[in-house]
């Protein structure tokens, strides 16, 4: 049976899933410098941006989401390559990790851009996934970096007032396998016990 495993180095994962390789960002190389602070700029702005006009979701699962293309518009706004990137068949794909490459110096920057409020800065919560994929989108060597936008809410009103960038190179991570299954699997006739419709008072059946 297969064993949950702690603490692996994220370095490690990427190596196992991608078969490249991950560089600690050294903020000391020029290069590196350079594309820091165009990129600590570039969420500043960013957050600007959505502060003037925020974030409209019914829940708050998606709004990382929603920072991706505010994040892009302002790394190329600061003179950066920036995109979503291809995987190594060259192809467009949008879910999975990470979310933007930006090619800059020798080294690629691969960027996850993620979402928290400032209550669960400090959660223990599992908030960060890595999955394996047939076709991975990352492709390169590289330096892997993580934004983290702290979001206040209002209704249903999201709007960023911070964030936090981290190098990825030595997280620890942990990897629980898992099975799963679907709604329509779960769901199909020859597994229902019992199924009703229950409208609220007032409402046809």
């Amino acid at each position: 049976m297969l064993q949950p495993a702690k603490g692996i180095p994220f370095e490690v994962v990427i190596r196992s899933l991608c078969g490249v390789g991950v560089e600690k960002f050294d903020v000391t190389q020029p290069d590196n410098k350079e594309a820091l602070d165009k990129i600590v700029d570039a969420l500043r702005k960013t957050c600007r941006t959505v502060q003037a006009k925020p974030i409209e979701r019914p829940r708050p699962n998606e709004v990382g989401n929603d920072m991706e293309p505010f994040v892009i518009n302002a790394l190329k706004a600061n003179g950066l390559k920036a995109a979503p990137p291809k995987t190594k068949a060259g192809l467009g794909k949008a879910t999975g990790y990470p979310d933007i490459k930006i090619e800059t110096g020798k080294l690629p920057i691969y960027l996850e851009v993620k979402s928290y409020a400032a209550t669960t800065a400090d959660s223990s919560m599992r908030s960060f996934y890595l999955s394996p994929a047939e076709d991975p989108k990352v492709s390169d060597d590289g330096y892997h970096l993580l934004v983290g936008f702290e979001i206040e809410r209002n209704g249903n009103l999201y709007t960023p007032v911070g964030f936090g960038l981290v190098d990825l190179y030595g997280l620890n991570c942990d990897m629980k396998a898992e099975f799963n299954s679907d709604n329509r699997r779960l769901y199909e006739k020859k597994r229902l016990l019992a199924k009703e419709k229950v409208p609220p008072n007032g409402r046809p059946a």
